[in-house]
């Protein structure tokens, strides 16, 4: 009994020995914190272990083959701390031969399973063709950049121009608002949820009514500007717009208030539809100001547009008495303009039916994304088709 229990255990010994010796030292990584061999295949979409296959794994010197061992969850976003992702098509340490795969694309063996998010939240979709976050000399610490996709206001949009304006088809953000708030209590603030989130500081809009309406007129011009980062402020037709833009400014700057240093008060606009637009221009002297939305309610002239020197878009309809009286205004105006005539509208609806022209130029102007430049020029989106008619200058 003895003899043969020695008998196998040299056996054992040897056959380990052999394994041992004709086995590649770095194939090591594959083994798991269990000493098991770990296979070097994607994901199951139930979020196990990958082993060396998973971007967010990659060789820092961590072992591949632990991640199903180390109550990693499954839909995280993003590289694990102290890792950093492999260059898209560069092969993964640890899988010889193996590509990492495309941002976007489903990792290999892994049907349905996409890429960690890397927009910076969990839910947010990463941006094809954006590069990966700089890692520098010290693969645990990320670059001061901003995370993919993110700009000034937010996620980038990639919605098109035809479908910028459609109040079925909300930005990146959820919108809310308050009621009954401002100086007097007659101003409504649309803004997008998670205000402030990761030190964001968000642009402000001021809008004005027209003549007999208040801010619930405007719900879905609203709620769509807010889902695509603006915090808007606008009060009933009566009021005074400067009034609630000073107050809205000043809560960003009182602690307790739930605007406490989420605004920004370099990127400030205002506009207004018919009477709102007047008012607008009537204050344009406010050097808070950068940026004008002027819809269907010119001055003729003589109504404050010259003292207007920043971006200004005027949206009127072709042909009719109001966006007549905006070309006198737009003449006087001394900075970048575009004005833009839709075709068939009327006076009440011309603050809806160019939604899509107004969202863009915010964006354009206050989030950095100069892909909507084009759509205000000769064969733009906006100077075709529904769009009827637009001019450019100082642009």
């Amino acid at each position: 009994m003895r003899r043969r229990f020695e008998f196998w255990a040299t056996a054992v010994a040897a056959l380990a020995m052999l394994a041992c010796a004709s086995k590649d030292p770095g194939e090591n990584a594959g083994l798991g914190s269990t000493g098991a061999p770990t296979e070097q295949t994607a994901a199951p979409a139930t979020g196990a272990g990958n082993g060396g296959t998973d971007p967010a794994m990659a060789a820092t010197g961590t072992n591949a083959g632990t991640q199903g061992t180390t109550g990693m969850a499954s839909g995280m976003a993003g590289p694990a701390q102290g890792t950093a992702a492999p260059t898209p098509g560069m092969a993964a340490p640890g899988t010889p031969g193996m590509s990492g795969p495309t941002p976007g694309m489903a990792a290999p063996g892994t049907p349905g399973m996409a890429d960690p998010p890397m927009s910076g939240t969990a839910d947010e979709p990463a941006q094809a063709g954006m590069d990966e976050p700089s890692m520098g000399d010290d693969p645990g610490a990320m670059s001061a950049d901003p995370a993919p996709g993110m700009l000034n206001c937010g996620p980038e949009v990639m919605t098109s121009a035809a479908d910028l304006g459609d109040t079925d088809t909300l930005g990146p953000w959820k919108p809310m608002h308050v009621e009954r708030t401002g100086p007097n209590g007659s101003s409504w603030v649309y803004y997008p949820e998670g205000l402030g989130e990761d030190g964001l500081k968000h642009p402000v809009f001021q809008w004005g009514p027209g003549a007999g309406t208040g801010p619930s007129s405007y719900l879905d011009h609203l709620n769509l500007l807010a889902s695509h980062g603006f915090v808007i402020i606008s009060q009933a037709s009566t009021q005074s717009g400067r009034e609630a833009l000073t107050w809205i400014l000043e809560e960003n700057e009182k602690e307790g208030s739930m605007w406490y240093q989420k605004l920004d008060p370099d990127r400030v606009g205002r506009g207004g539809h018919s009477m709102g637009a007047l008012q607008s221009m009537r204050e344009a002297d406010d050097p808070r100001l950068k940026l004008y939305v002027l819809v269907c309610g010119g001055a003729r002239g003589g109504g404050g547009a010259a003292d207007i020197d920043d971006p200004t878009i005027f949206l009127g309809g072709q042909g009719l008495g109001d966006t007549r009286n905006f070309e006198p205004d737009y003449a006087e105006v001394t900075g970048p303009a575009v004005f833009i005539r839709y075709g068939d509208t009327d006076h009440i609806y011309c603050a809806r039916d160019n939604l899509g022209p107004w969202v863009a130029f915010m964006r354009w102007q206050f989030c950095g994304e100069e892909k909507w430049k084009k759509e205000f020029e000769p064969g733009g989106a906006y100077c075709t088709g529904d769009w009827e008619a637009c001019e450019t200058k100082n642009l």
